[in-house]
C-alpha cells in the first residue's frame, strides 16, 4: 500500500499553528551540549539528530550518571546514588569539563540526575542549562531539578507548569514531546497487520487494559522490552513480540497496524506521551486516552481517535477493523499535522528561543 508553531511559554492556546515552512535557524553556530542516555532512539539521541536543522550543533555528553549494562551493577550503584551525591558529583564533574572543552553554550538536559550543584558549576562557567523533562509526574522522584536554579524548566503537563511558575516562581515552560520528521514517517509500503498493537513498557494499568480486550476477542500484539517476571501473565507473553522496536521497525508496525494504543500513564494527568507524536508521525492510526492537552494537538476525530472508557476503546477498535480505509485517512490526517507541527525542530526552535 502506497502511501502557531509552539511557543515556549505555561500554555499553549487551542489552535495556535505555524506551518512548518515558518520555522527559521535559532542560535546560529551555537554548541549546545545534550545530558542524556544515547541509543535505542532515546529522548536525546533524538534532539541531537535534530538540532542542526535548527542552526545549533549538537555535543554528546552521555547520561548524568553511569548507566551499566548488568543489571546487579546498576541497582548497587543505583543504590549509591540514592543514599549520597558523592559517586554522582564526581562523575559529572567529568560532564562539566566535557563541556567546556567543546564549547558548549547551552546544555539541554532531558536527565533528572544532573545534580544542583553540577548545574551551578556550569552556570558559573558561563553555561545556559536547562532541563526538558519528558516523563510523567509520578516520575519526579525527589524533585531536586527545582532546586538546581535551571535557567528554564520545559515540562509535558501544562497543569505542572502553571504550579512551578505560580507558585515557585520558577522559569517553567510547557513544551510537549515530539517526532522526529526523518525516523517518524510512513514508510513507503507496509502490510495491513491485523491486530491492534501497544508499543512500550508494560506496567500494571498497561497489563490490565491489555488483558481486558484480550477478554473481548480482540486480537493485541505488544512490542517493548522483556515484561517483569512479577506482571508476566502467560497470555500477555504469548502476545509479545519479544522485542523491541526501532527505526524502520517501529514505523512499519505503527503504520501496518489496524489501530494503536495510546493508553497513557495514570500519571500522566494533562499530558500526553512521546507514542503519541511518534505514531502519529509515521502515519498510525492511534487511539489515545483522552487528556486536557490533547485537542491543542491534534483534532479529535480527524486526527486522532480519543476515548476515555473502555466501551468508547472498544467502539474505536471496532471502527477501524469495519473500515481500515477511513482508519487509515486518520492516520495520514495525523502524520501530516504531526510533521506540520509537533516535530523536534519545532520543539527546539521554541526552547532556544527561551533559553537564548
Amino acid at each position: 500500500m502506497k502511501d502557531a508553531g509552539l511557543v515556549a511559554a505555561p500554555v499553549t492556546p487551542r489552535g495556535t499553528r505555524t506551518p512548518a515552512t515558518a520555522l527559521t535557524p535559532v542560535g546560529g553556530a551555537v554548541r549546545v551540549g545534550v545530558i542524556g542516555p544515547i541509543g535505542g532512539d532515546s529522548f536525546a539521541e533524538n534532539i541531537l539528530a535534530c538540532l542542526p536543522d535548527v542552526g545549533a550543533y549538537g555535543v554528546p555528553l552521555g547520561p548524568a550518571f553511569p548507566q551499566p549494562a548488568s543489571r546487579p551493577v546498576a541497582a548497587t550503584l543505583d543504590l549509591a546514588r540514592r543514599a549520597s551525591d558523592r559517586l554522582g558529583l564526581a562523575y559529572q564533574r567529568r560532564l562539566v569539563a566535557a563541556a567546556e572543552g567543546a564549547g558548549v553554550s547551552v546544555v539541554v538536559s532531558v536527565d533528572l540526575n544532573l545534580l544542583p550543584a553540577t548545574v551551578r558549576e556550569l552556570r558559573r562557567r558561563g553555561v545556559r542549562v536547562c532541563l526538558w523533562f519528558p516523563d510523567a509526574v509520578v516520575n519526579l522522584e525527589r524533585q531536586r531539578m527545582l532546586l538546581g536554579d535551571y535557567d528554564a524548566l520545559f515540562f509535558k503537563d501544562p497543569l505542572l507548569v502553571r504550579r512551578l511558575a505560580d507558585v515557585l516562581e520558577l522559569p517553567a515552560h510547557y513544551l510537549p514531546e515530539a517526532c522526529n520528521p526523518v525516523r517518524h514517517r510512513p514508510p513507503a509500503t507496509v502490510p495491513d497487520l491485523p491486530y491492534v498493537v501497544f508499543v512500550g513498557h508494560v506496567y500494571s494499568a498497561r497489563a490490565r487494559l491489555i488483558g481486558q480486550l484480550l477478554d473481548r476477542g480482540v486480537d493485541v500484539r505488544i512490542y517493548g522490552p522483556a515484561m517483569s517476571r512479577w506482571l508476566r501473565d502467560p497470555r500477555l507473553v504469548r502476545h509479545h513480540a519479544g522485542r523491541y522496536v526501532a527505526g524502520e521497525e517501529k514505523a512499519a508496525v505503527f503504520r501496518g497496524a489496524c489501530a494503536v494504543v495510546n493508553a497513557l500513564h495514570p500519571a500522566e494527568m494533562q499530558s500526553v506521551n512521546c507514542r503519541l507524536f511518534e505514531a502519529t508521525g509515521c502515519g498510525g492510526t492511534v487511539l489515545c486516552e483522552r487528556r486536557d492537552s490533547l485537542p491543542g494537538l491534534f483534532d479529535e476525530d480527524r486526527e486522532i481517535l480519543a476515548f476515555s472508557t473502555f466501551d468508547e476503546l472498544l467502539d474505536r477498535i471496532k471502527g477501524c477493523v469495519d473500515d481500515r480505509a477511513a482508519a487509515r485517512a486518520v492516520g495520514d490526517a495525523a502524520s501530516r499535522r504531526s510533521h506540520a507541527e509537533h516535530t523536534y525542530q519545532h520543539r527546539l526552535t521554541a526552547l532556544l528561543e527561551a533559553v537564548l
